[in-house]
């Protein structure tokens, strides 16, 4: 049994990784959009509004039923309930529940029964990541909707103890321990501020947002990049919702719509942060399987002849692919070198990076392969022989793709697949 070389990653130059990084938006961007996304964000924001209301009168029981022994945390869900006041009047429906003494089982009935009718927004969130992440392990039936109901269950208690948890905090720096902090910082640390209920609502977004690229999107994806892309999004939508709050008068809007203007507005930061959530999902799972979508996207290169500012910067991003470089699948040739024989079975296929390479065929015209060509990818796929001789016409630079690996493309990328198809029909 052969041993294999290893194949060490070349580092790259800061010129290449700013390029890597424009590939892998640009890889972002076109799968998002052939995915349709666009439409998919719009589902989850249109669920998000039959679901919000459930959810937030869900987690006002389960804090002020378990907590109402305190005073204090009364005044404190008060203050967080009017960031939602606008949308819905909730005092009647907390009056109501301070005021009962006791629990019963048809209580807890009405609070299963709210999360459940609550499901469209997550079922809706699961279905855009499945287009994702193409995630083949999907649950279905009754397992599906059990899951979708512990999950909502979960978060809903994930949601509560985050709120607890800034109600004890701001509990703990109102004391007198704290008075220096009270005067450098009152907006935050005051018994009724507004600014520490905003810092908690983004943190349950991160957090929320975290849990849904790690546990929801099937491929397992590193915490560490969960994590970073989860605050990407997260600060996205807190820059949005600034840019909504400070340039949208909805005094304006109320004139026309009414208060449902305050649901429009609503309903378009909603919509902006699915835009978002999945945009970052959708670069997560670019960044997690580069490899493979770089390599797809080489071979589907558009010819150089091709007009259009868009192909022009597909081509630029992806002729010279630095990232797929490898201390051994790299190869250089000066001109007048022997690249391969006529005779030899095609074990590789050599994409050119630089340069010109020309095939002489006895009794036929010479092919001239260029920058940015495939050479022997079609002979290797029908595990046949170069008919001619390849000679370095100018400095070449290679990068080679052993047998194994290019068939393996054609697996996993029915688009190079249908490329190759294409390419065979014309021999």
């Amino acid at each position: 049994m052969k041993n294999k070389t290893p194949k060490i990653k070349i580092k790259l130059k800061r010129s290449q990784r700013l390029t890597k990084m424009g590939q892998i938006i640009y890889l972002t961007c076109s799968n998002f959009d052939a995915n349709n996304l666009w439409e998919s964000a719009a589902s989850c924001s249109f669920g998000f509004i039959f679901s919000f209301v459930p959810l937030a009168l869900i987690i006002l029981t389960v804090l002020v039923g378990i907590l109402r022994v305190s005073p204090g945390i009364l005044e404190y869900v008060n203050v967080f309930a009017q960031e939602i006041e606008s949308i819905v009047d909730i005092r009647p429906f907390l009056n109501n529940i301070i005021n009962k003494r006791n629990f019963h089982i048809v209580d807890v009935f009405l609070a299963f029964w709210i999360i459940w009718m609550a499901r469209k927004l997550f079922q809706s969130i699961v279905r855009a990541l499945y287009k994702i992440f193409n995630s083949v392990t999907k649950r279905r039936g009754i397992l599906n909707q059990a899951i979708m109901f512990i999950s909502e269950f979960i978060i809903v208690i994930i949601i509560a103890a985050i709120i607890i948890f800034t109600f004890s905090f701001n509990q703990l720096v109102t004391s007198n321990f704290f008075e220096p902090l009270q005067e450098f910082l009152p907006s935050i640390v005051s018994q009724n501020s507004h600014t520490i209920v905003t810092i908690a609502m983004y943190f349950i977004i991160f957090f929320c947002t975290l849990l849904a690229y790690k546990f929801i999107s099937g491929i397992n994806p590193p915490l560490w990049m969960c994590f970073i892309y989860s605050l990407l999004d997260t600060l996205c939508f807190y820059l949005i919702s600034l840019w909504v709050s400070e340039f949208i008068n909805l005094t304006n809007y109320n004139i026309v719509y009414g208060t449902i203007s305050t649901i429009i507005v609503l309903m378009m930061k909603v919509y902006f942060f699915f835009l978002f959530f999945l945009f970052f999902a959708q670069m997560i799972y670019v960044t997690q399987n580069f490899q493979l979508l770089l390599k797809c996207e080489v071979y589907l290169l558009p010819a150089s002849e091709r007009h259009g500012w868009m192909l022009k910067l597909r081509r630029m991003l992806f002729i010279n692919p630095a990232a797929l470089k490898t201390t051994t699948n790299t190869k250089t040739c000066e001109p007048g070198d022997t690249v391969f024989n006529a005779g030899d079975k095609a074990e590789n296929v050599y994409y050119i990076r630089t340069g010109t390479i020309t095939e002489h065929i006895d009794g036929s015209p010479d092919v001239i392969y260029e920058k940015g060509s495939f050479v022997g990818d079609t002979l290797c796929l029908l595990d046949q022989t170069f008919r001619g001789y390849g000679i370095a016409t100018t400095n070449c630079k290679l990068i080679v793709f052993s047998e194994d690996e290019f068939k393996e493309l054609m697996k996993k990328s029915p688009k190079a697949a249908s490329k190759a198809l294409a390419k065979m029909s014309e021999i």
